[in-house]
């Protein structure tokens, strides 16, 4: 979608673009779009305090009006945490035939870390984010996604969308890959905050979803409310698994739609967070081809 002014944070970020049909990554800053030398596998790459500094190394001004706006994703693995609010420890274990799983790994030391999405697979800011075709519950998740460098330092900040079934994942605990990961399953935006620029600590998060114009679902709760720090579980992330290009990471999630909602296509989900930014989607439903694998009795 092209970009709005009003559609960025108020704070400097990093912004994923297509210009001129060229892809690339900018600097908002003071209402003003600069492009930058490298793109965000670079910076990635450095140490926080260089980043920094390559960040004041800035190109030619953009027209906002001439640029599409991308997820801020090149090739960073999405991962995401559960259970890291009391409320998502509560939904778990209503929608799960195994409650106990969710109940332990809350207070336990290991937290629980999940693949996502790879970075070209990311919705941004104005996309349509998806629902299984062969789930029958499915609800958006608004969560802090957090930014991390090759050295697992946090270097920026987004609102992130992780799309989940929880009729899939309710079966059983182990089809959590499937409830978790498919096409359109992952929205982050609409731009990366400087960690440097942002508290987060003890931001507001809110989550409305609206059918036909109506509101369906409005929930707010704050991100103080978690109960692992962001920063430590991206340093669980590093810890056993080198990212050289860095990573983003979903920490979790306290706004729950309870049922009987579950999304359907056209809902448009709307997730902000304090100092962060807006993200907004529509949902659309994702084909299944009916591919089974029963086992041979």
């Amino acid at each position: 979608m092209p970009i709005l002014p009003e559609d960025l944070p108020s704070k400097p970020c990093l912004v994923g673009v297509e210009h001129d049909g060229r892809r690339g990554l900018v600097l908002w800053s003071g209402g003003r779009l600069a492009q930058l030398a490298s793109g965000l596998d670079g910076l990635l790459r450095l140490t926080t305090a260089d980043m920094r500094n390559a960040l004041q190394s800035r190109a030619d001004e953009l027209d906002p009006a001439r640029c599409e706006l991308l997820a801020p994703a090149e090739s960073q693995e999405v991962w995401a945490a559960g259970v890291t609010y009391l409320r998502s420890r509560a939904a778990r274990m209503e929608e799960s035939s195994e409650s106990d799983v969710y109940a332990r790994v809350y207070e336990a030391e290991r937290p629980e870390l999940f693949f996502k999405a790879a970075g070209w697979r990311v919705v941004g800011h104005g996309g349509k984010v998806g629902v299984r075709g062969d789930s029958t519950w499915n609800v958006p998740e608004p969560e802090l996604a957090v930014l991390t460098n090759s050295r697992g330092e946090v270097v920026a900040y987004a609102c992130g969308n992780d799309m989940s079934s929880r009729s899939i994942e309710g079966e059983n605990p182990l089809y959590l890959p499937q409830a978790k990961v498919y096409d359109r399953s992952c929205a982050i935006g609409p731009a990366a905050v400087l960690a440097w620029e942002v508290d987060t600590s003890g931001a507001a998060i809110t989550m409305r979803i609206t059918r036909g114009g109506a509101p369906v679902f409005d929930g707010a709760a704050s991100l103080s409310d978690m109960v692992r720090d962001p920063a430590e579980l991206s340093g669980v992330l590093h810890s056993a698994y080198p990212l050289p290009a860095g990573a983003w990471l979903l920490t979790g999630t306290s706004l729950v739609p309870p049922p009987p909602y579950t999304a359907e296509a056209g809902d448009v989900v709307n997730i902000e967070i304090e100092g962060v930014g807006r993200l907004v989607n529509t949902v659309a439903v994702v084909p299944h081809s009916g591919a089974r694998a029963r086992p041979r009795l």
